[in-house]
């Protein structure tokens, strides 16, 4: 919670954003994780692209040195859960995304979308996603529009160098589809701007597809007769389809990640539990001789016989009374011979 608020000080962000911040802490933070990487938190339940977003972050953090130890082994768990969640269950059943739901929208708008001409507004990475997933669609002539000129690398064989926002006007019209998710309080197309564009086009038609949050484009551009507005609100209706199915499936996914928790738990418990243990043993291996060692090994309760030995302490001795007597030999063989 102190990081966040020096972060958050930092970006000099505003009261509202604080008021709306949630903290999780144990097993409630990893089993949030575990929800997040499988897509059940996700705007769009069971939404295909975000554990790929999800282990592609976690690499940049390992890359930049600042995710190692305990919690680079942990977010491997997260990983690892999240991928049976979804393998396990049918949440990836009909897999759906905002970029693959946005480019259903345009599949049942346009006879032969791999004609039309598309411009995206944003440079984050749901304007990237919507680039390669048009593009993998056969769609080929795409425009990127952002504040700054950046190069946008979808893939290894797709870079697009983007145009300036102040440009947007005049380069769209020769825009068929335009898709905007670009981080602004307020909307940046208004119905003015789409008017002088339409008559530019002579009303040619035009799909507009608002993914930003808040709203980019003003929604009085849907009383506009030759322009189509869709919303992140309206694709949410899409969503609907087999949601009663990935809900159920939801449910069993969430039922799977307790249940992984839980195990990963006893796993660490265990093995934190077998390393206090092996410590007990290695601390008497050096207060007894070899002829007590030769004695013990020959002892079919050697755990009573380090006892009576009074060569471990009380602590060392309870968690050396989880390990069978065979264990307890093992061990004490590996160390002697160490």
């Amino acid at each position: 919670m102190h990081i966040a608020q020096k972060t958050l000080e930092f970006f000099g962000s505003s009261d509202s954003l604080n008021n709306n911040l949630y903290f999780f802490s144990g097993d409630e933070a990893v089993e949030h994780m575990c929800n997040v990487a499988s897509g059940l938190d996700s705007q769009v339940l069971g939404e295909q692209e975000i554990l790929g977003q999800f282990k592609k972050s976690i690499q940049t953090y390992i890359e930049l040195g600042s995710l190692k130890g305990e919690f680079q082994r942990l977010t491997d768990d997260i990983i690892s859960i999240a991928k049976a969640a979804r393998t396990e269950t049918k949440i990836g059943f009909n897999p759906l995304s905002v970029s693959g739901l946005s480019l259903k929208i345009v599949q049942e708008i346009f006879e032969d979308p791999t004609q039309q001409k598309l411009t995206t507004v944003g440079a984050g990475q749901m304007a990237l996603s919507v680039i390669e997933n048009f593009y993998d669609n056969g769609i080929k002539n795409i425009n990127a529009v952002n504040r700054s000129k950046k190069t946008l690398a979808i893939n290894n064989s797709l870079s697009i160098e983007t145009t300036h926002l102040s440009q947007l006007g005049s380069l769209i019209q020769n825009t068929d589809i335009l898709v905007t998710s670009i981080n602004s309080p307020l909307p940046i197309i208004g119905k003015g701007l789409i008017e002088q564009v339409m008559r530019e086009r002579k009303n040619k038609p035009m799909l507009l597809i608002d993914l930003g949050v808040p709203r980019n484009i003003e929604d009085q551009v849907r009383d506009l007769e030759y322009a189509y507005l869709f919303t992140i609100e309206d694709i949410e209706l899409v969503t609907q389809e087999n949601l009663e199915e990935r809900s159920f499936e939801a449910s069993k996914a969430k039922d799977l990640i307790q249940s992984r928790i839980k195990f990963l738990n006893q796993d660490k418990a265990s093995k934190h539990s077998r390393n206090e243990a092996y410590a007990a043993l290695k601390n008497a291996s050096s207060n007894i001789d070899e002829q007590d060692f030769l004695r013990l090994l020959k002892s079919d309760d050697p755990y009573s016989f380090l006892k009576q030995m009074r060569v471990v302490p009380e602590d060392g001795l309870q968690c050396i009374s989880s390990l069978t007597p065979h264990t307890i030999l093992s061990m004490m063989k590996e160390i002697r011979s160490a």
